[in-house]
């Protein structure tokens, strides 16, 4: 294992790019950047890759990338995203002979009654607590070093689709690096992003990205409920590329350009990019609209489906690309859904964007599970 202040070296699977990253652990959450870059690839849908020849062409060059940073045999720790990933939520109980101190080894009997693993199509890459309870009914997220002849447990187990394990490990292993590890990318992000007391309520967050978002609903120290659904910047790009029959680069510019919670006059308030060229800025305003309805649509089934009951007053909180480049987009969102809206980032200067969220919370999630 790495010491907690060592550096450590992450690969964000984006649905449109990889990110390589080396960081040092700072503190109060902060982190010192040694290196990164981009690499982009044609992405994935209903858990699949678009074009595994590319993707292995940037993974290798990520892994490139790292090498002439880092000594040989170095570690990877990969962030999985939701579109490759399964949530188990298992209640279980394990009971002693006599009242005792709860040790990290009941903690481990407890997760292992509680779910054994019989699919080969997965992988347990996390499993954690969304809350722990005693034979006097007290209620803790972390049980350790408390009494009791009972422990019970609302467990949460992400499982890993190998399908992304047995695609990616041969191939970074097989580039010089010594060991690579496979985290939940979602989970990641609401032990990060989110304070113990949202989590203990119950937090609702969605990773909007360029292809594929992801609804994960928290609490506790795991995942309540995730589910995966094909939206983001892209398709809004996509749709008005078709609708104003311009390129797609040239409509990821005109969309930059808009404010939906503007009234536009319908012909007479125009947008250029200084190109000579002009466009209704309120057709280009409905479209963006028209486009945040799906993903409006997709968040309120995910909601309706989740089997837990999510009080009102319970934030949406939004993370990843995917809109927060769109000017009005949340409080669109928080107009439609009828649920208070805002952006999740990271608190660090400088890294203090939604884009940020999930690097920076592998980041941490990796430093804390080489300090235990």
């Amino acid at each position: 294992m790495q010491k907690k202040n060592k550096n450590v070296a992450v690969i964000d699977f984006g649905s449109s790019k990889l990110t390589a990253v080396i960081g040092e652990n700072g503190v109060n959450k902060t982190f010192i950047i040694k290196a990164r870059k981009d690499f982009y690839y044609e992405g994935y849908s209903d858990g699949e890759f678009f074009n595994v020849s590319e993707l292995k062409i940037a993974i290798k060059s990520a892994i490139d990338y790292l090498s002439s940073f880092l000594a040989s045999g170095f570690s990877v720790y990969i962030g999985v995203p939701g579109e490759f990933t399964n949530v188990i939520v298992k209640d279980c109980q394990v009971s002693f002979p006599k009242k005792k101190k709860i040790e990290e080894s009941d903690l481990d009997s407890l997760y292992d009654s509680a779910f054994v693993l019989s699919s080969q199509k997965y992988t347990i890459i996390n499993r954690s607590a969304i809350v722990y309870e005693l034979d006097d009914y007290r209620r803790f997220v972390s049980p350790l070093g408390m009494t009791s002849s009972i422990l019970k447990g609302k467990l949460s187990f992400v499982l890993c689709d190998n399908y992304f394990i047995n695609l990616i490990k041969p191939l970074v292993l097989s580039l010089g690096v010594s060991m690579v590890d496979f985290v939940s990318t979602p989970l990641a992000e609401a032990m990060y992003l989110l304070d113990s007391d949202s989590r203990d309520r119950i937090a609702m967050i969605v990773d909007v990205g360029y292809i594929s978002s992801t609804f994960t609903l928290v609490q506790g120290d795991g995942i309540l409920f995730q589910k995966t659904f094909g939206f983001g910047g892209g398709y809004i790009t996509a749709n008005i590329s078709q609708k104003l029959d311009v390129d797609f680069n040239y409509a990821e510019e005109l969309k930059r350009l808009i404010n939906i919670t503007r009234l536009y006059e319908k012909d007479y308030d125009l947008v250029s990019l200084d190109d000579g060229k002009y466009y209704k800025a309120f057709e280009l305003s409905e479209e963006v609209k028209s486009s945040l309805e799906e993903l409006c649509e997709n968040i309120s089934l995910c909601i309706e489906n989740c089997g837990y009951v999510v009080p009102d007053y319970v934030p949406l909180y939004l993370t990843g690309g995917g809109v927060s480049y769109i000017r009005g987009a949340k409080q669109f969102i928080s107009n439609r859904t009828g649920i208070f809206t805002d952006y999740l980032a990271p608190s660090v200067p400088l890294l203090n964007k939604p884009t940020e969220s999930s690097v920076l919370s592998l980041l941490n999630l990796t430093f804390e599970q080489n300090a235990n």
